[in-house]
């Protein structure tokens, strides 16, 4: 199955809903969010914030929600066409809909998770497409905080789905987590990786919005996404913050100014800048000599 660059499909359907919106309320509420996600800063940028991310992704992984998809589809290979499925509807539902790209990365966060650790009875999964609405929904009832945000018939009306079915299969959802809907996505970390990397002044807007930009394009890759939120985060921000490519000492010098009880695996951040420098070179403004 070929790789498609969710991040590009995702940024002109959310631009559909501001400039052909499917109502005059949806179109209010994608333009809030559009420039609420190009002036607002997502996390922090302290120690103590990371370190809070860090509680979070251990309580996570305290209960077994990691995401061990890439290594079940070993076995379960049909998985990954319905992992790409939902995708494909979180995207195209999201996007009309002008919801933030936190959001979409959040929601596939959690089908990640739901196929990573929902019981396999037959080699089948016939509800992919809910599955990824369901987890839309989700994870805007926890994102989306503007009063005009699209409701359960928005979602219905759009996607042919019964609204009362879209909220059962939420419920599944958040039962298979076990109550726990709070993840931690790489978007979560920008704020203080460009802090620490991006010093070039006339750069940080740049590298703000192309480091969101660089962790979308991640979506689609299901080893990336089997990677620690802060790898990624780091991954993607030292990529944006430079305009030359970094060698392996640059980085492991970036890292190592880091607080050294964070244990950040060098090898696993260089192995990630080097799979988004290959995927995403067309896209940024770095020189190539």
């Amino acid at each position: 199955m070929a790789e498609e660059d969710w991040d590009d499909i995702f940024t002109n359907l959310q631009m559909s809903a501001y400039k052909k919106p499917v109502s005059r309320r949806i179109q209010r509420f994608a333009a809030r969010q559009f420039w609420a996600e190009e002036k607002t800063d997502i996390g922090g940028d302290n120690q103590d914030y990371v370190e809070n991310m860090f509680r979070i992704e251990e309580t996570i992984e305290n209960a077994e929600l990691t995401n061990q998809l890439s290594s079940r589809t070993t076995q379960h290979p049909w998985l990954l066409e319905a992992r790409h499925t939902a995708i494909h509807h979180i995207v195209h539902t999201g996007g009309p809909f002008g919801v933030k790209k936190v959001t979409v990365y959040t929601a596939v966060v959690y089908v990640d998770r739901f196929l990573s650790s929902m019981p396999i009875q037959d080699e089948r999964f016939d509800a992919a497409k809910l599955l990824g609405i369901a987890c839309l929904y989700l994870a805007c009832e926890q994102l989306e905080e503007d009063e005009v945000q699209p409701g359960l018939s928005d979602y219905s009306s759009s996607t042919k789905c019964c609204g009362r079915i879209i909220t059962m299969m939420r419920n599944d959802v958040v039962e298979q987590f076990r109550g726990i809907v709070t993840f931690v996505t790489p978007i979560q970390f920008i704020k203080y990786f460009l802090s620490r990397f991006c010093r070039d002044i006339s750069r940080k807007g740049y590298a703000k919005s192309k480091t969101i930009e660089i962790i979308m394009s991640t979506i689609g890759d299901l080893r990336l996404m089997s990677l620690r939120a802060f790898v990624v985060g780091a991954a993607a921000a030292l990529l944006a913050s430079n305009s030359n490519i970094l060698t392996h000492e640059m980085i492991r010098d970036e890292i190592n100014a880091l607080p050294q009880n964070w244990l950040i695996p060098l090898d696993e951040v260089c192995s990630c800048y080097n799979r988004l420098l290959e995927t995403n070179m067309h896209k940024l403004q770095i020189n190539l000599n």
